[in-house]
Parts: C-alpha cells; structure tokens; sequence
C-alpha cells in the first residue's frame, strides 16, 4: 500500500484472475482506490517498478502519510517503499540538533524530511521526477527552510558541497549501488560522524549476510571502521538488506 494504490505480485498462475483480485481487493479495502501489478522486480538506477493496472482508478499519483509526514509521489517513476518507514523514524531519532546531514540518495524525502524537523539536511537525487516531489513534499511539511537540495550525481557530491562539510552523518539509502559511492560518502564524513550504508546481500542466514557485508567492506579500502550491522528486512529467500553504521577507523 502506498497512499490509495495497493501493488501487488502476482504469480505467474493468476493470469486471468488480476480483475477478479482488483475487484476483491477494492470492495474489501475502502481506502484504495487504483489497484496494480507488479511485473518483474525493482530495477535500473532509479529503482523503479514495472507496473500494469487491474482496476479502479487510472493514475499512479497518490499522497502518502507516515511517520507524521505527507508525501505525495508518482509510484510509477519515483522509488518508494512503505516498509521503510519504521528504518527512517529509527535513523531520524538518532539525529541530534546542530548536526549536518547529508542524504546521498534522497528520492521523495522520506529521510531526509523526517530528519529537518530536528536539524539541517543536505538532500541529493538524480531522479528528476523525484527530485521535484521532493521539492514540492518540503512545502507541504513546512521545512523547505532546513533541506538544502542537490540535483545530480551522488558521486561528484564531494566537488558540489566542497566548503559545506565535513558531515556528521551521511545517509546511503540505495542497497544495490551503495558501495561504488561508499569512498565519496568518506571523504566528506566529520571525525566522529557515521555513515548509513545500506545493501542487499545474499547468505543462507542473517550471520552469512553479514559476515559477505563486512567483507565487502574490507575490500572498499582501509581505515573504515564497523559501528553496527543490523538486518533492515528480509528481500526474498536468502537475500536481506542490512544497514551498517560506519565510521573512519
């Protein structure tokens, strides 16, 4: 459920039954409005979904509320997940005011909203789609005044915020490309300031998972120190998104 849009995935034997299922689904859940399938999985850069309508109403816009925000986005070209939301009031209750924070990989807001209501947030998207919801979702939770945004690649981050940092956290919410911006998120990373490194790893349980994670970690360069991992939630069989905290050895 994202807003009034429930997406759903349907096993190759439903074929023929999607309507019956919209149909169910919109005379059993009054708050949803469109239904669609999900084709495939999360792909590309941006993450996005594959998607096919089954019923009620054609649009894929819909306002999203957690966490005492509004979010309002387009499901089909801008990333979100509503399984995050307790992962994001988890990071946002760790941030103190005065710190400066950085979110790498904004889409939406989601993060990096929650987190203005308690400091300034330097906020980054390439997505051009997201990028402008992100912009118009400040408005509407009334904090435009304390999110500095960034349009572009993450990547030339250290060039384009040159005299901004150093940061005390870094956010790295993109768990399939994290680790090619990882030394970028370093470099501009305070002292004692931690970084948020999301990814997806495989292994038969939670311990092999990050037993992969740390040593990916060992293989992205020295002087990187491992605060925490914790499993964010389970992706599919053998297959997890942890976040690991970091900070410079």
């Amino acid at each position: 459920m994202i807003g009034d849009i429930a997406i759903v995935k349907l096993r190759p034997g439903a074929v023929g039954s999607e309507g019956a299922l919209a149909e169910a689904i919109l005379a059993e859940m009054k708050s949803v409005k469109c239904v669609y399938g999900q084709e495939g999985g999360i792909e590309g850069d941006f993450r996005l979904r594959a998607l096919r309508h089954l019923g009620g109403e054609v649009r894929t816009t819909t306002l999203h509320k957690e966490n005492g925000l509004r979010l309002q986005l387009d499901v089909e070209t801008c990333y979100f997940s509503p399984r995050l939301s307790t992962e994001r009031l988890r990071i946002a209750s760790q941030v103190e005011e005065g710190e400066k924070v950085l979110n790498m990989f904004a889409g939406v807001g989601p993060y990096s909203i929650l987190i203005a209501k308690r400091t300034k947030v330097w906020s980054c998207e390439l997505n051009d789609a997201a990028f402008r919801y992100h912009l118009e979702n400040n408005k509407l939770n009334k904090v435009e005044g304390r999110i500095e945004m960034i349009e572009g690649d993450a990547m030339l981050l250290p060039e384009e915020l040159e005299g901004e940092g150093p940061f005390d956290r870094i956010l790295m919410p993109h768990p399939s490309r994290s680790n090619a911006f990882l030394p970028a998120a370093l470099s501009m990373l305070a002292p004692d300031g931690v970084v948020h490194y999301y990814r997806h790893m495989t292994g038969q349980d939670e311990v092999e998972a990050e037993t992969n994670l740390r040593k990916e970690l060992e293989g992205i360069g020295q002087g990187l120190g491992v605060r925490a991992v914790r499993k964010v939630r389970a992706i599919g069989p053998r297959y997890v998104e942890l976040c690991a905290d970091l900070k410079t050895a």
